[in-house]
């Protein structure tokens, strides 16, 4: 009878181990997938940048294409462009462009690289934007919390403000 009790104790002991090993390899794998998750997130928001690029570009470029006869061009470009930020969107990412926005507006998300004086600025607003801002919209895995809109990359802007009034 002690022989059986001497086996089954045996058998549980080497169970409890399988089971050990299999949540071992189980955390291994999950933080293999958190990782290339991340990595995926980080190469959508890069090509989230670089279309938010391609649409300041295209914007510049609209009245050289058209007067050059190049409409057609013009638009098949950026018709490309919206379906590109129509599939991030549908994934939680959003591209900002902060132009004409104020400075209190964009303060939290965007940087301001150099300040630009004039006439035709009456408050402190975007004059141009250098390049847009990207967000994620999406839960905060950190606190639990709803929708969270997290700036993942922040705008680059030239601000305008009035002229110094003289003394």
């Amino acid at each position: 009878m002690t022989e059986g009790l001497g086996q089954a104790v045996h058998l549980s002991h080497e169970l409890a181990g399988v089971l050990q090993r299999s949540r071992d390899d189980l955390a291994k794998d999950r933080g293999r997938a958190a990782q290339e998750a991340a990595a995926v997130l980080g190469t959508l928001y890069e090509l989230a940048a670089l279309t938010g690029q391609l649409e300041l570009q295209l914007v510049r470029a609209e009245a050289p294409l058209v007067e050059g006869g190049n409409k057609r061009l013009h638009d098949l470009l950026r018709v490309l462009k919206n379906q590109m930020l129509e599939e991030l969107r549908q994934r939680g990412i959003e591209v900002r462009d902060p132009l004409g926005r104020g400075h209190d507006e964009v303060a939290e998300w965007a940087d301001v690289v150099h300040w630009r004086s004039g006439p035709q600025f009456t408050a402190e607003v975007v004059a141009q934007t250098i390049e847009p801002a990207v967000f994620h919209h999406g839960r905060d895995e950190h606190d639990g919390t709803g929708d969270d809109d997290k700036v993942v990359r922040r705008a680059r802007v030239v601000m305008g403000c009035p002229e110094p009034e003289a003394p």
